[in-house]
């Protein structure tokens, strides 16, 4: 479980979060949503530790993220996983090379123990025969499994996900959402979703946090988006499925 705890952020004379509270439960895909400009990826920088807040805490299974010591950082982030927006794969080395990176740097396996975990990852994610190809060769969707492949080698206690479905068709988007979902449940993951795709929240979203103007304008889950009174969250929905159903029909 990860809590955040009136948490603040600006830049010059500029509030981009602005007394921030949350809670993203273990075992859940929590979600982020917003407009661009809204605060969320700011949001999600302070949660991984790429920004630091100007004000308030965050909160890991019970250690403060601003108060732990250099040591204890780098023993969190040993249990961090990210699946960037563009996959961010490297180009100088292949799909199993990837997948091996974090091993070797964080990990004190074998050669053998580090091959068979890649090969174990890689597996889950559906990704077959593709060991010594390069991330040029690939789809974007085999791109997004090997970059979650990559994200869960080290056994990740949290998740985090940067716009996952970003660039892909619906149905490889589906897919996707579908394979971080059973991953959470499976390990048992705090995994946190920066999303302003439809089908994610309607369909996995089990705690959702609606960001608008650098605040939490609303919370709740798949079940009660669509019902709620928001009006902020109203327009946002129905312009993010507006925009769904135009680009939908343009593939047809």
């Amino acid at each position: 479980m990860i809590e955040v705890k009136h948490l603040y952020k600006s830049f010059e004379d500029k509030d981009v979060l602005i007394d921030i509270n949350a809670v993203f439960d273990t075992g859940k895909c929590n979600m982020i949503i917003g407009k661009s400009g809204s605060g969320k990826t700011v949001l999600l920088k302070n949660l991984i530790g790429l920004l630091s807040p100007d004000k308030g805490d965050i909160i890991y299974e019970g250690n403060s993220l601003i108060n732990m010591s250099g040591k204890n950082k780098k023993l969190l982030h040993r249990n961090i996983g990210i699946l960037f927006q563009g996959s961010a794969l490297y180009d100088f080395t292949t799909v199993l090379g990837n997948v091996m990176f974090p091993l070797d740097f964080f990990s004190d396996l074998s050669y053998n123990e580090k091959l068979a975990r890649a090969r174990f990852c890689l597996d889950r994610v559906n990704i077959k025969d593709s060991d010594n190809k390069y991330p040029s060769e690939l789809s974007g969707g085999m791109q997004k499994r090997v970059g979650i492949a990559r994200a869960i080698a080290l056994n990740p206690k949290f998740l985090f996900c940067d716009e996952p479905n970003s660039g892909l068709d619906p149905y490889t988007s589906i897919l996707i959402d579908q394979l971080i979902e059973e991953i959470t449940k499976e390990m048992n993951i705090t995994t946190v979703i920066n999303t302003h795709d439809m089908n994610s929240m309607l369909e996995h979203g089990d705690n959702i946090y609606f960001v608008k103007g650098g605040t939490i304008a609303w919370h709740g889950d798949k079940r009660s988006i669509l019902s709620s009174d928001n009006a902020a969250l109203k327009e946002f929905v129905c312009a993010n499925a507006l925009a769904r159903n135009i680009i939908e029909g343009q593939e047809k």
